[in-house]
């Protein structure tokens, strides 16, 4: 049983009657200083970490910030239910204003859809790309997947309950098949939205310096992350170190951001997004029935709104990443004036021709090969070792640096850096070619593709004569470049091991290109 001692209760009770007389007495007013007077709240001064750390005056008052959220109430329809606009539009490419997602269903808030293109040159399914005709039926979006919504409609559906997605968002709507390929994404998907999103500043300079800010995040609604880094890591390494501060939402999270909205009484109001589909690129193969390429509509489509230097900015962010020599990044400056290219699109004019006379004392001369002697497609084994020393024989002689590399065998800083010293990339057609996007913009710089004889793709070819590049397809003994390039053709033996080259004929096409005697054309 609890005993109490009573001189200590009634010690207790004076005291809680004397605290209480106290804090009945008059204090200093607030204006004066800081009230003594009892409180359960300290002084400003002992409470504020900014006051504590410096010698603010005591009349220092900290500042009143005004948090307003996103998603402010009250708000108007008007004011938060703003209309899509179409900024910029290519066939599986483009950009637009005010892009709306509920349920996972993207929605354009406009009064007027028929003076807009059809939805399927925005979007498709995202079924795999295979081509019979139930594929390609099944590849055309439903409701589901995209729609027309009128202000009307809208303001009933949503009302104000809008959640704003802030700055620029990159949307790829691709199957997985693709993602995880380094050429099929950066190489293609990638590629054609830099494309346009670069055609927005068309005084994009040598350097790379543009106007454009980074995106905030891209969203990758197919694969899941694991995924995604799993195939080919340089993809990851690309878009993580070119925006660093970009956040990258892959299925799981698209799918939490419907599941948000699954009751479609409120709604994601992404303000700026590129929106990139594969499937609406070849729909009705306007481009690719051409020229085969996924990114054609969006290199086609601003011919007249894009830098001579759109893709600088990526090459420039990407190797600076990798630890690439500036002096290295920088050389298609020493020719920033020159605006001629040796693709074959146009006969070269007399400066062109001066200029490449002049090129190979201006920067070293680096030829690297790329080998696939490891791997399926290649060489037959004796041709190829005479190849190699064909080579390493004229580069000796002309005092030229020879690269020969095993990719596989390198981290990809070492593949990075070589490929931004190289002035002629040769290989076997695959996968390792596509380090031609690193290489420098100079009238030197020049892809030769090894095929097996009469086989040809387009892949590097088109790539590489977007960039402004020379390309030459080698059969065995013999160079084809634009515009009289085989036909698309992938004879029996394309993809095997008994790929013919003849060493001292490749080694005496270098040589030449180098010395600016370029392959005759009919007409030139």
């Amino acid at each position: 049983m609890l005993r109490f001692n009573r001189s200590a209760i009634r010690v207790a009770i004076g005291l809680l009657v004397a605290l209480f007389f106290i804090s009945l007495l008059p204090g200093k007013s607030d204006e004066d200083s800081n009230s003594w007077r009892w409180s359960f709240t300290w002084p400003s001064s002992e409470i504020d970490p900014i006051r504590r750390s410096t010698s603010l005056t005591e009349d220092y008052q900290p500042p009143i910030v005004h948090q307003t959220p996103d998603s402010a109430s009250p708000a108007r329809p008007e004011d938060v239910l703003l209309p899509t606009k179409l900024v910029s539009h290519q066939q599986g490419w483009n950009v637009l204003d005010n892009v709306y997602m509920a349920n996972s269903t993207l929605y354009f808030l406009t009064d007027e859809p028929k003076k807009w293109p059809k939805l399927n040159l925005f979007t498709s399914s995202a079924h795999p790309l295979k081509w019979t005709d139930a594929d390609k039926k099944a590849r055309e979006p439903s409701e589901w997947d995209i729609a027309f919504i009128s202000p009307q409609e809208a303001k009933a559906r949503w009302g104000t309950r809008v959640m704003a997605v802030k700055d620029w968002t990159f949307y790829v709507n691709e199957p997985n098949q693709f993602l995880g390929h380094y050429y099929h994404w950066v190489g293609e998907t990638f590629f054609a939205m830099q494309r346009v999103y670069a055609s927005l500043d068309p005084q994009i300079d040598v350097k790379g310096t543009t106007k454009l800010p980074h995106p905030s995040r891209f969203v990758f609604r197919h694969i899941d992350y694991p995924e995604w880094i799993k195939w080919a890591p340089i993809n990851w390494r690309v878009i993580q170190t070119l925006f660093p501060s970009a956040s990258v939402e892959t299925a799981s999270q698209w799918e939490q951001r419907g599941n948000l909205t699954r009751d479609n009484r409120s709604v994601w109001r992404f303000d700026q997004m590129l929106m990139a589909d594969r499937g609406a690129a070849f729909r009705e193969q306007l481009h690719p029935g051409r020229n085969h390429r996924t990114a054609s509509s969006a290199w086609e489509g601003t011919l007249n709104s894009s830098s001579r230097f759109w893709w600088e900015p990526v090459r420039r962010g990407v190797l600076r990443a990798a630890g690439v020599d500036e002096t290295v990044i920088d050389r298609p400056s020493i020719w920033a004036n020159w605006q001629g290219a040796f693709t074959g699109d146009q006969k070269p004019s007399q400066r062109d021709m001066d200029v490449l006379q002049k090129a190979p004392t201006l920067a070293p001369v680096v030829i690297s090969y790329i080998s696939r002697q490891r791997v399926r497609r290649r060489m037959i084994e004796a041709d190829e070792a005479i190849f190699v020393k064909s080579v390493k024989e004229l580069t000796a002689r002309r005092k030229w640096k020879f690269n020969h590399v095993f990719m596989e065998e390198l981290t990809p800083e070492q593949q990075l850096a070589i490929a931004a010293e190289t002035t002629i990339m040769i290989g076997v057609h695959g996968n390792g070619l596509t380090h031609l996007l690193w290489m420098p913009l100079t009238p030197l710089t020049t892809v030769m593709e090894i095929f097996y004889p009469t086989g040809f793709a387009k892949d590097y070819e088109w790539t590489a004569r977007v960039l402004g590049f020379t390309h030459y397809a080698i059969h065995n003994d013999t160079a084809y470049t634009h515009p009289t390039e085989p036909k698309v053709h992938y004879p029996n033996g394309f993809q095997g091991t008994q790929i013919p080259i003849h060493g001292p004929s490749v080694a005496k096409i270098i040589e030449d290109r180098i010395d600016g005697r370029l392959l005759p054309q009919p007409g030139w």
